[in-house]
């Protein structure tokens, strides 16, 4: 979600400037890029938008499932009448009074500045997912296999092509500079006479094509795939993920892709990279509110808010890190951070309420009631029950990195040196937890009085008595209501975070980009989102279908499966 600016998959990108660019996807989402960050528009349909094209920035389309078609002003997205329910892929044009679309089961459409019509298409099957054009009378549709179809100004007709596999998209610089390519690495080039074949490798498979020049096209597809031509041969190219990508535009000096999970890269020297968002500070909490909308706090007194489909900073009127958020409503909010920082957010502003103590906080847990309890540094915890904080000892120095309670007399705390304390409303209790190994409890979360897990950093024993302690990998330890039992070990990337969804489901996230789901099978690693930072530091959700990641460099990234 962040760099990019939307979860949604995006379909479709184009702009008329590299900083005025639009990018369709599901859901209805288009999103406008200002030349700084994406942000989301307000349209009219929760109907998939396939394709996304415009004579101006005052003058954009977008088409998409059954025969939707949208027009943007300049100020506000308006349904016009295709008078079709197909799907419609893709739209092109020369000018705002002549657009092609085009779609399921050939559907062909052309507006002329006042209506859209139907265009006769020759028989066969296939839909139409590729088009583009050099002008008026010389227009291209793939999608039919590795046939293609041509408008020269009066007709749409078949061309045989020597395309190896179906095509799915084509683009040019002119009438006598085409290019078509899709599927196995089917790659075909047109140069005013005829079409030869330039196929990249097998097994690639392209869904879209652009480029600045003859010998400088792009072309980009599933598991991350993007080649380079250059006038003579395809070059494989440095991409940081595995997403499909489903659409690429070049305009002026930029080359931008869009695709699967929100992806949003720009070319950067040869390589692809995720495009720079608003976000950029490192993130070390996460906190979503049961109607869907999270926040995310973290360094310099960053917090960002998701709601509406985008992410927004928030004023906090502090410059310190803040370790923590957490909450009970999106209208009570709790951050905790350096020198006793905690603030209140109560729907509206966000408000100071600082420890009068003045010691580092790395955790913090709200129940709803307008308590909440903050941890930190040298066993410090404190109580808030609406007006100020006051200590509550706890008889021990160890680091506190966690809080995770119940009620307000049945909370748990985490930290230093396998450190876990309960709270039973009259004392605290020390927990063991894991008899003779020493610990980082970084944080700890559960569902109930039987389900309860603790993310760790072990710490393994030096070598030699002036050495520190050695780094050993990550555990999680579960609660089952009767003993606590190691549910998971690695023995090299801690495990810093934890956010259990119900008895039966759980995530996990830590160091070196991981990320971990769990099950009553056990805990596996996620390995599909490649461009993530190496630490991954909050984890929380709503629900085991929306659960979010932060972590360095202003990443998010959200499940919503």
């Amino acid at each position: 979600m962040n760099p990019a600016a939307e979860g949604a998959s995006l379909t479709s990108v184009w702009g008329p400037s590299a900083d005025n660019l639009f990018a369709s996807g599901t859901g209805g989402v288009i999103l406008r890029y200002d030349g700084a960050r994406w942000k989301r528009t307000t349209t009219p349909t929760g109907n998939v938008l396939n394709a996304v094209w415009g004579s101006a920035a005052n003058d954009v389309f977008a088409v998409g499932f059954d025969g939707v078609i949208l027009r943007y002003d300049g100020t506000k997205w308006t349904p016009q009448n295709s008078g079709t329910t197909n799907y419609l892929e893709a739209v092109w044009g020369t000018s705002s009074s002549d657009v092609f679309a085009v779609g399921q089961s050939r559907t062909i459409l052309h507006y002329d500045g006042t209506s859209w019509s139907s265009m006769d298409a020759p028989l066969g099957g296939g839909s139409l997912r590729g088009l583009w054009g050099s002008g008026p009378a010389d227009v291209y549709a793939a999608g039919v296999g590795t046939k293609l179809l041509h408008y020269d100004g009066v007709s749409w007709q078949e061309i045989t092509t020597p395309a190896t596999f179906a095509l799915a998209a084509v683009w040019g610089t002119g009438p006598d500079d085409v290019f078509a390519v899709g599927g196995n690495g089917a790659a075909i080039h047109h140069d005013g006479d005829s079409w030869s074949p330039i196929n990249a490798p097998a097994g690639v498979h392209f869904a879209s094509i652009t480029g600045r020049s003859p010998t400088d096209v792009f072309a980009l597809g599933t598991n991350g795939a993007a080649y380079r031509w250059d006038g003579v041969a395809w070059t494989a190219m440095t991409t940081t993920s595995i997403k499909a990508y489903k659409s690429v535009v070049a305009v002026d000096a930029a080359v931008v892709a869009v695709g699967e999970a929100g992806t949003i890269h720009h070319l950067a020297g040869d390589a692809w990279k995720p495009m720079p968002g608003g976000l950029t500070t490192d993130f070390f909490g996460v906190w979503v509110a049961p109607n869907g909308d999270a926040f995310a706090a973290g360094e310099l007194g960053t917090v960002a808010r998701f709601t509406g489909g985008q992410w927004n900073s928030m004023e906090t009127g502090t410059t310190e890190d803040l370790r923590a958020i957490d909450g009970a409503s999106e209208n009570e909010v709790y951050a905790v951070g350096d020198v006793g920082t905690a603030l209140r957010f109560d729907g509206a502003l966000w408000t100071p309420i600082p420890s009068p103590y003045g010691l580092d906080l790395h955790g913090v847990w709200a129940d709803g009631s307008g308590f909440a309890i903050a941890v930190g540094v040298a066993g410090h915890v404190i109580r808030f029950t609406g007006a100020t904080w006051v200590e509550v000892p706890t008889g021990v120095t160890q680091q506190l990195m966690g809080v995770w309670g119940l009620t307000p007399d049945d909370y748990y705390v985490v930290g230093y040196q396998s450190t876990l304390l309960h709270w039973t409303g009259l004392q605290w209790k020390l927990v063991p937890v894991s008899p003779g190994l020493d610990h980082i409890f970084h944080d700890i979360h559960g569902t109930g009085p039987g389900d309860i897990d603790i993310a760790t950093e072990l710490l393994g024993i030096a070598s030699a008595p002036e050495a520190g302690a050695l780094h050993a990998g990550g555990y999680i330890y579960h609660w089952d209501g009767a003993t606590w039992t190691p549910s998971f070990q690695e023995p090299i990337h801690d495990v810093l975070s934890v956010w259990r969804a119900s008895p039966q489901r759980g995530f996990a996230c830590g160091d070196a980009a991981s990320l971990l789901t769990g099950t009553d099978a056990g805990w596996t690693r996620v390995w599909d989102l490649h461009d993530l930072p190496a630490y991954v530091r909050g984890i929380h959700g709503n629900a085991a279908s929306n659960v979010l990641v932060v972590g360095d460099g202003g990443s998010i990234a959200r499940y919503s499966r």
